[in-house]
């Protein structure tokens, strides 16, 4: 199969992009600048351009049998306007091109926001609602919007779109860093103060093989939770010291301090400093959020890789490439 990706320049396109020609597939790959992308292969096609341009995508789609798209805006300190015309209008872009080159194979990478988070005793799963604070979230909002999308092309005879929803990835190849910032924010710190809530993390590469799997399994206009372990916060760090060895006290900071520095960050945006703390952010590092992957380790093959494994490769990488 041909597959074009979009966002191949990111820790899941990455990933991605080495699954897909690992089982033999031909990967074309839209990125503005050729060199930020560390792989190279004979049947990986690199077209310069920005999927937000129609002619370009249009041009790097050519002859493909499928599309994923993995390109979104995440940079939080961003205003609504950007998130729109990237997450929105790029999914758009997609939508036509695919439509126009007869492409009816899709998948959409998302997020985990758009589903309503669970808990330790009840894991949410695809069909709960998204919930506050995420509604509020430019981002989660914006990609909420882009699934919406995808489903109504879904609707047309023929098609097979799949949205993938995954969790907070870690593991090789985080070019920015992205989700790495997290392991960093605690590396061989002496103390570390740790917000009370948590995540369901996940190796990257189980995400990408779902994201392959998913191009021929599953099924059309389906969601698809991509996530493997369910942990605090605090636990993930203790989790962290333990596999890279070295010592650490770490500090539960209650809710209510975590809200004031949202709100501090909000006063700085109002006043014109570019900032990623707001209010908006810091609520969600006081919830649990908690899923289940049920579906998609029936329906796409997921794959199982130990958080020790994940944050052992992402350590690794981030320290060899600097």
């Amino acid at each position: 199969m041909k597959v074009l990706i979009t966002g191949g320049n990111g820790l899941l396109g990455h990933n991605t992009i080495l699954r897909l020609l690992l089982e033999g597939h031909i990967v074309h790959a839209i990125v503005r600048k050729r060199e930020s992308l560390l792989v190279q292969h004979d049947n990986l096609y690199i077209f310069e351009g920005n999927f937000l341009d129609y002619d370009s995508l249009l041009l790097a789609s050519t002859g493909c049998d499928a599309i994923v798209h993995i390109a979104a805006a995440t940079d939080m300190s961003l205003p609504y306007s950007q998130f729109e015309k990237v997450n929105v209008g790029g999914s758009r872009n997609v939508v036509a091109v695919a439509r126009s080159l007869d492409i009816k194979r899709i998948v959409y990478i998302s997020t985990l926001n758009t589903i309503g988070y669970g808990t330790s005793e009840q894991l949410a799963d695809e069909s709960f609602q998204m919930q506050y604070p995420f509604t509020n979230s430019y981002y989660a909002a914006t990609k909420a919007m882009a699934e919406n999308l995808f489903l109504e092309e879904a609707k047309y005879e023929g098609r097979h779109i799949v949205i993938i929803n995954p969790g907070f990835m870690i593991g090789r190849y985080d070019t920015k860093p992205s989700s790495g910032q997290l392991l960093l924010m605690g590396y061989r710190k002496p103390i570390m103060v740790v917000p009370q809530g948590g995540k369901c993390f996940v190796h990257v590469e189980d995400v990408a093989l779902a994201v392959v799997n998913a191009l021929t399994l599953g099924r059309n206009a389906e969601k698809y939770i991509v996530g493997m372990h369910n942990k605090t916060l605090v636990d993930f760090y203790k989790l962290q010291k333990r596999v890279c060895g070295y010592k650490q006290l770490l500090i539960p900071i209650p809710c209510w301090i975590v809200n004031v520095v949202g709100l501090l960050g909000d006063g700085l945006r109002k006043i014109g400093v570019k900032t990623q703390v707001q209010s908006i952010n810091t609520r969600q590092l006081c919830i649990r959020e908690y899923y289940s992957n049920a579906k998609a380790m029936a329906e796409l093959k997921l794959s199982e890789t130990s958080l020790e494994r994940a944050i052992s490769d992402s350590i690794c990488w981030l320290k060899r490439n600097r």
